[in-house]
């Protein structure tokens, strides 16, 4: 009866260990799984992520809000120096001012009716250039190229037209008053369209 009992006891805990082992087992399965799941994870977002070299990163991207207040200010720049009109489109007084920092060259354009008291125009090429009705006292004219120029009812008074060719320009109306002609004499008061001469202007003053 003894020896029954004992048997008995000892499948039990026989029982007992494989089931706590099967528990176990089944345990240290499942932790292994989250543990790979957890690693793919990782690599899948390892994987979504775009590594950087420094090699990608333009010198203008590393300057930072430096680098682009200098392409704003280097495109604006770039915008002011190549001004680009429209045949016949009457200009700005900007406009004017930016094309003689480069070429100087304004033949053909259209500056009618604009303000340009004191302005210097010395050496432009300013073949058939319109500038009836414009303002141009006291500018300086001086050894440009006025060929073919309009200056129909311009205001020239005192301006400088030392050495400026002038063939077939037209200067209908245009007061001449106090201007330096283009052979050095100075224009009379009341010379309207043309110039009438007072004076040689000495040799020192050119």
């Amino acid at each position: 009866m003894i020896r029954m009992i004992r048997m008995t006891f000892f499948k039990t805990a026989l029982y007992i260990s494989a089931i706590v082992a099967v528990f176990t087992l089944a345990g240290i399965s499942l932790s292994c799984a989250q543990i790979d799941n957890a690693d793919s994870m990782v690599v899948a977002d390892a994987r979504a992520v775009p590594v950087i070299s420094s090699a990608d990163i333009s010198p203008e991207d590393a300057g930072g809000k430096g680098a682009k207040k200098r392409r704003k200010s280097s495109a604006k720049k770039h915008e002011e120096m190549s001004v680009e009109t429209i045949p016949g489109e009457k200009l700005t007084i900007k406009q004017v001012l930016n094309i003689l920092k480069t070429t100087r060259d304004l033949s053909g354009k259209n500056l009618s009716g604009l303000k340009l008291v004191g302005i210097n125009l010395g050496k432009c090429n300013l073949k058939g250039i319109d500038l009836k009705h414009a303002d141009l006292e006291r500018a300086d004219l001086g050894e440009s190229d006025l060929e073919r120029a309009d200056l129909t009812d311009a205001n020239l008074k005192m301006s400088n037209l030392r050495q400026s060719g002038m063939k077939g320009a037209h200067l209908e109306r245009a007061i001449l008053d106090g201007a330096i002609w283009k052979d050095g004499m100075v224009c009379v008061p009341g010379s309207v369209g043309q110039c009438r001469e007072l004076a040689f202007v000495p040799a020192a003053d050119k």
